[in-house]
């Protein structure tokens, strides 16, 4: 168990008194550089109550708390014995995050999703879309160069994506939901990014969805959206022709 201040709401234990927790419970090693150490022991574990983790749990619910304090996690040797390293994001340690880049397959990407804190790549075919204009469209919405990862491989119809696991399971999913879209026929698509003066781009996109597209639509006719909170953005997938359209509803809404 995880519990808060005294007051039921604010500080916990410290991220090192958890980091030193979940290494004897996983019997995992853990390794850390003297400064960050000290940003280990200075930060706390923010809860508004006690969180009980179950064991089979417990790497997860662990590597959620280290992203959210801007920490990081890495496998510095995976034979026995086993060693992970934590860096902080806020220290010069940030510039060797895609060091620690782990290659994985596409089939292994539910792998990923359950490492919230480490850093994986893998390279997925898109033979149905235009990969350079995607890519171009998806980084205008990274905010953090250091740790994201969209790139064309080559002159191919694949593309890197490096990031953290959670963050390259979505992107991933995405971009194949846009593939399988575009392989149902020929029906020409476009990927811009609409940048929002006021409205909630979460907001906007769940509401937009039900509007552009139901169980009905055939997938080539699927509007796709994806927001951005840090940005305060949406990037839209939908055929060329209804563009426009989309455009005129979002500028409406957007004020």
């Amino acid at each position: 168990p995880i519990r808060p201040g005294k007051d039921g709401l604010g500080e916990g234990p410290s991220f090192l008194s958890l980091t030193r927790q979940y290494g004897a419970l996983t019997g995992q090693h853990i390794t850390y550089s003297a400064s960050t150490k000290a940003e280990l022991e200075a930060a706390k574990v923010q809860l508004d109550r006690s969180l009980t983790v179950p064991p089979q749990e417990a790497q997860r619910a662990f590597e959620v708390l280290l992203r959210q304090a801007d920490f990081s996690l890495a496998i510095e040797s995976a034979a026995a014995p086993r060693i992970l390293r934590i860096r902080s994001m806020t220290s010069q340690e940030s510039t060797e995050l895609k060091q620690t880049s782990k290659l994985i397959s596409t089939a292994q990407l539910d792998l990923a999703r359950q490492h919230p804190a480490m850093q994986f790549h893998v390279v997925v075919n898109l033979p149905h879309l235009d990969v350079r204009q995607v890519s171009n469209s998806l980084r205008t919405i990274i905010t953090d160069s250091r740790i994201s990862v969209l790139l064309p491989a080559g002159n191919s119809n694949s593309m890197v994506v490096g990031g953290f696991g959670d963050w390259v399971y979505e992107q991933v999913k995405m971009l194949q939901a846009m593939d399988a879209a575009a392989a149902q026929a020929h029906v020409d698509r476009g990927e811009i990014v609409i940048v929002l003066v006021s409205g909630s781009a979460e907001a906007l996109a769940k509401m937009l969805t039900g509007v552009f597209t139901d169980s009905g639509t055939p997938p080539n006719q699927q509007v796709l959206l994806r927001a951005n909170e840090a940005t305060s953005s949406l990037l839209v997938s939908a055929p060329s022709s209804r563009m426009v359209a989309i455009r005129r509803v979002i500028a409406a809404l957007d004020r």
